[in-house]
């Protein structure tokens, strides 16, 4: 069930913004409000503003921050629900909200045993000093093991075994989660002997698994423990929950390959840097990204594989939005190599260098090919074509100019002669129209309005709203304003809609409209949730605006000017309107 707005509304205002805000910033009053260095970017100077009159505690530098729910939500990492559920009970309000209780919550206690006990080993036993000694050789201070927790599978094999044992764990769950391994004759073995410990971390930052490398002679240099029902390693990235305040630092992430090369950025000073876990990127772990950015720089090895890997990763990005650049590291050597070989100030440069995702995309397919070769020609053609087929045409224009002139051919030869609704011979099938029965535009300013706020419940069901309506399907100015700002000025900083947030990005002609076209609506004030169909039928309801504003115009030509049509050109000028109505919806 959705939370009530009036309880929402009275969580934020009964909440002391600024002893809420305290403990995270070091605030000093100016004025009516408290001022204090921003903790969500990397803030030289006092930017971040507490305004216990208006209930807001926001930066003025990089927007972040918003009312008490939405601030304590993002310095927390907790679901709206959960923030909800956090302020309300001191206040004694009422909240008749469910917080899932975490059904893993007993698995999760034990990885965390785990990777104590790991630590505990590294640093207070004899084995631990000649790890410590590898780990000092490899540039990790204390600070750096701490950081990423790092600890030390011992000698014995059954060490961790008899410890989660003696702390009452189920063998049966430590087999479960891949931490030991049972022989036949019913004794149990620990999976990690004799290995420097990785623990991974959900978004949440609990431990659900790990890895670990051989620290003496193995054949297995690596090894990782076994997928589980809390570890899947498509739904996991290495060092993000750690990362997260980096992240929205920078307002940007560091894609790696592997730990060894988050380690290494970490210590360069680039900490907003995460990694797979040792499989190819996907796009839950592009969805989580986009929870905390909007933009990536993609830093995987300078070899072959690493760059097929790049091009498998890009499309998976862009698919959810993020904005992706590319970092190629001279020599072809992976960033941990980098680093050792060139330091810290060209490792650094190097990511102030970053390439379009096209040029790398481009430069990759044109590797390896004899632009001399007719063969080569035709496959180099083919590729440029298929990396361009959804791209902006003034893109699409650049790049087979490009095309051109490296093959020595002429723009006009190598451009298709396709649009991008298919060629002639692949003619799309169209929609037809719902039928117009109000001939006012009223039911599309009322449709226009509840989609706006269908856009305020969910981020993803507002790209869809959004790129559905474009700039063709408008009804209202200010509501096309409102969506604007949302997408551009709201969205990109803040992952759940909060009003008090919204209205302080609006001019003042903005907020006006706002408060008096939506606030005020009943749509709004009986708040109900937009499910996937009903956005669908409101959007089929607007994207017939374009023929009811023809046929409107259309009426007001014949009454001003009746001499100048006749019945055929009438039935003309109507058919022309159902043509642009269908290549609309097409272009939607």
């Amino acid at each position: 069930m959705p939370i009530d707005r009036h309880i929402i509304d009275e969580i934020n205002e009964k909440t002391d913004i600024v002893a809420l805000v305290s403990p995270y910033v070091n605030l000093v009053k100016k004025g009516k409000n408290y001022m204090g260095q921003c903790p969500f970017h990397d803030d030289k100077s006092p930017s971040f503003s507490v305004s216990p009159e208006k209930h807001l505690a926001k930066c003025m530098a990089c927007g972040e921050g918003g009312s008490p729910i939405t601030f304590y939500q993002k310095i927390k990492n907790v679901s709206f629900p959960e923030a909800v559920k956090a302020l309300a009970t001191p206040l004694g309000i009422k909240v008749d909200v469910e917080i899932v209780e975490n059904p893993t919550l007993k698995e999760h206690e034990l990885m965390q045993e785990a990777a104590n006990f790991y630590m505990y080993y590294l640093n207070n036993s004899a084995y631990g000093k000649t790890a410590l000694s590898y780990l000092e050789k490899r540039g990790l201070t204390s600070d750096d093991l701490k950081h990423f927790s790092i600890g030390l599978a011992p000698k014995e094999k059954d060490a961790l075994f008899q410890i989660l044992k003696n702390k009452g764990f189920d063998p049966t769950m430590m087999m479960d989660l891949g931490l030991v391994k049972q022989r036949e004759d019913g004794s149990y073995y620990d999976l990690m002997i004799k290995r420097i410990t990785f623990p991974i971390h959900d978004t949440h930052g609990r431990v659900v698994g790990f890895s670990g490398r051989a620290l003496e002679d193995d054949p297995v240099k690596y090894l990782n423990t076994p997928e589980t029902k809390i570890f899947k390693k498509g739904e996991v990235l290495y060092h993000l929950f750690q990362a997260s305040k980096d992240i929205r630092m920078q307002k940007r992430v560091i894609l790696y390959e592997g730990f060894f090369d988050v380690i290494a950025s970490y210590k360069s000073g680039l900490g907003n840097a995460v990694a797979t876990m040792g499989t190819a990127l996907t796009k839950k772990h592009a969805e989580l990204l986009k929870q905390v950015t909007s933009d990536v720089i993609i830093a995987y090895d300078g070899d072959k594989a690493g760059q097929s890997a790049t091009m498998k990763a890009i499309p998976i990005l862009e698919e959810v939005r993020l904005r992706c650049d590319i970092v190629s590291l001279k020599d072809g050597l992976d960033p941990d190599d980098f680093l050792k070989k060139y330091g810290v100030p060209a490792y650094q440069a190097a990511f102030k260098e970053t390439i379009d995702p096209l040029v790398f995309s481009y430069d990759y397919h044109k590797k390896g090919l004899d632009l001399n070769n007719s063969n080569d020609i035709q496959e180099f053609k083919s590729r440029i074509k298929k990396m361009l087929k959804f791209k902006d045409q003034s893109i699409r224009e650049i790049y087979y100019r490009k095309l051109a002139k490296d093959i020595g051919s002429s723009y006009d030869s190598v451009m298709p002669k396709d649009t991008q609704f298919g060629t002639p011979d692949q003619k799309p099938v169209l929609p037809k129209p719902k039928p117009v029965t109000n001939k006012s535009l009223k039911k599309y300013y009322g449709a226009e309005i509840q989609l706006f706020i269908a856009m305020t419940q969910d981020y993803d069901q507002a790209l869809r709203i959004e790129q559905a309506l474009g700039t063709q399907f408008v009804a209202d100015m200010d509501l096309f304003k409102l969506r604007g700002s949302l997408m551009l000025g709201y969205y990109p900083n803040h992952a759940v809609f909060d009003i008090d947030t919204f209205k302080d990005i609006l001019n003042p002609d903005l907020l006006k409209a706002f408060e008096t076209k939506v606030l005020s609506s009943l749509t709004w004030k009986i708040a109900p949730i937009y499910k996937e169909e009903a956005v669908t039928e409101l959007l089929s309801v607007m994207q017939t605006i374009t023929i009811e504003k023809g046929m409107i115009q259309l009426r007001e030509n014949i009454l001003n000017e009746p001499e100048a049509f006749t019945k055929a050109n009438y039935a003309e000028q109507f058919k022309q309107l159902k043509n642009s109505k269908l290549k609309g919806k097409v272009n939607s």
